[in-house]
């Protein structure tokens, strides 16, 4: 018989989960909740205050729920489109974009890290 693996199969994504600063983000808020064998998969919940970012080539590839708030993002490949609470988005990896979010805006993400 082999032992159960360290890791649970199955993991809730708790979009209520105490956010603590994000090292990655000065101004954000995180709790990376799920780890993939492939590290460069994780999920989690997301936080910030309003703000608003221009970013030459997006990172990661990532798909976004958004849970509080709103969140707007422009590019020239698909215009300007606002997100709402319960709206799915996903955005490629080397997009590039101006992303602004609105005050206690709240979101979970799946990311694919490039390396």
């Amino acid at each position: 018989m082999t032992s159960p693996s360290a890791t649970p199969g199955v993991v809730r994504i708790d979009p209520h989960a105490a956010l603590a600063p994000d090292p990655d983000q000065p101004g954000a808020l995180v709790s990376m909740q799920y780890e993939g064998d492939d590290k460069r998969l994780v999920a989690g919940t997301w936080g910030a205050d309003a703000g608003v970012a221009e970013l030459d080539a997006y990172p990661v590839d990532e798909i976004c729920v958004v849970l509080e708030g709103s969140i707007t993002v422009e590019s020239s490949s698909a215009g300007r489109q606002e997100f709402l609470p319960g709206d799915v988005f996903a955005i490629r990896r080397g997009t590039a974009l101006t992303w602004s979010q609105t005050d206690s805006t709240r979101k979970v993400y799946v990311v694919l890290n490039a390396d």
